[in-house]
């Protein structure tokens, strides 16, 4: 049995359908619940979806809700399926389930995407809403079987939370490569004439939910400052809530302020088909994030064999590894001089494409496999 909040396009939701897949792959009875349908087609699949009197929206009062609702039905639904396994996609997830896997006695293994409340980033934000988010998150992580951290920093994070409290059991599972269909690679030149870039000209690639804590404003600002003839920049991606609409307007507003109306580009969510297509004609992607997980566009560019760079922090180091692929997302200096370098400079130019080959060969595996055997293990020995 698993919860989903609402659809929310993003390399997180990616991987929940993926781990759906896996399981229905391997002949588990799956039940979700949802405020909005998940569509899958499997015999073994069921969504348990909570019918609202409203349009649903991210806001407070479905969220809420939410926290009113899911708990006693994830209890009923629990029960009348005798289901034997919980799963959770998050401490959020965690915290709503915990009622059903004390009631039902039954194990329960979080999966965590993101830094948790724990980590210092969240300093910066209002006691209030710190204080609860803190409290949401530490029932779910205490009340968990098994906790798989997508990195090892998150890992650790939770290990100094509630290791000296009780015995937890975290393991780290990254996410991995996805198979690249071989027909993306036909003609880069039909994706640049889409927009207007000549075979010639130089094409960075950024990705990702357009939020604030991905930092793309620092490409924009810096865009003129490298120097670089003909360079233009891909934004590959959009947002569902009012704050990542609120930072999409923000970004174009710079993108006019600063006179690149013909070097910017916005795509909007794109198929991973075009997705990839766009990274096979582009020169070098960059992700300049504050903070994340372990983000999937990093490694669908690497899997294409596009040469990578990123900030120099938790989730893109576990990808990247070396510091001459890595940049400080806060200094302009250390940003143009990784962007520069790999433009004119040929030495350079090769060590990043070699050492992009050497962290692509790392994250090819099966992940289904594994998240399954995860979950399995888990059920296996606290089951009785």
């Amino acid at each position: 049995m698993t919860a989903m909040y609402t659809l929310r396009k993003g390399g997180a939701y990616d991987r929940f359908i993926m781990m759906l897949e896996a399981l229905l792959e391997k002949g588990c009875h799956v039940h979700c619940l949802s405020l909005t349908p998940i569509l899958i087609q499997h015999p073994y699949y069921t969504n348990h979806v909570v019918g609202l009197p409203f349009k649903i929206r991210n806001g407070f009062v479905t969220k809420a809700l939410v926290l009113l609702l899911f708990p006693f039905c994830l209890l009923f639904m629990g029960w009348r399926e005798r289901i034997d396994l919980i799963v959770a996609f998050g401490p959020l997830y965690a915290f709503l389930l915990t009622l059903s896997k004390w009631v039902l006695k039954r194990p329960m293994v979080t999966f965590i995407r993101l830094e948790t409340s724990f980590s210092p980033r969240w300093q910066n934000s209002s006691k209030p809403y710190r204080f609860l988010t803190r409290m949401v998150e530490y029932v779910g992580l205490w009340f968990s079987d098994r906790i798989v951290a997508v990195n090892t920093t998150i890992r650790d994070d939770v290990l100094r939370l509630l290791g000296r409290r009780r015995k937890v059991d975290v393991k780290v599972l990254p996410n991995n490569i996805p198979s690249i269909t071989e027909g993306v690679r036909e003609d880069p030149l039909l994706m640049r004439r889409r927009f207007g870039v000549s075979e010639k000209a130089k094409v960075i690639a950024t990705a990702g939910v357009l939020t604030r804590r991905k930092n793309f404003e620092i490409l924009v600002k810096y865009l003129p400052k490298t120097g670089v003839k003909d360079l233009f920049l891909l934004i590959i991606g959009e947002g569902s809530t009012e704050a990542n609409e609120r930072y999409r307007d923000y970004l174009k507003e710079l993108v006019e302020t600063l006179n690149l109306g013909k070097r910017v580009f916005f795509t909007g969510w794109l198929t991973k088909e075009e997705l990839w297509r766009i990274f096979c004609a582009s020169d070098l992607f960059v992700l300049p994030s504050r903070s994340e997980g372990m983000p999937n566009a990093l490694l669908e560019a690497l899997g294409v064999g596009l040469p990578c760079m990123g900030s120099n922090i938790p989730g893109i180091k576990d990808i990247l590894h070396y510091e001459d692929l890595m940049f400080d997302p806060l200094e302009e200096e250390s940003l143009l001089q990784k962007i520069q370098g790999f433009f004119s400079d040929r030495q350079f130019f090769d060590k990043v494409k070699i050492l992009c080959q050497e962290r692509k060969d790392v994250f090819v595996f099966d992940w289904e496999e594994r998240v399954f055997e995860m979950i399995t293990e888990t059920s296996t020995s606290l089951i009785k």
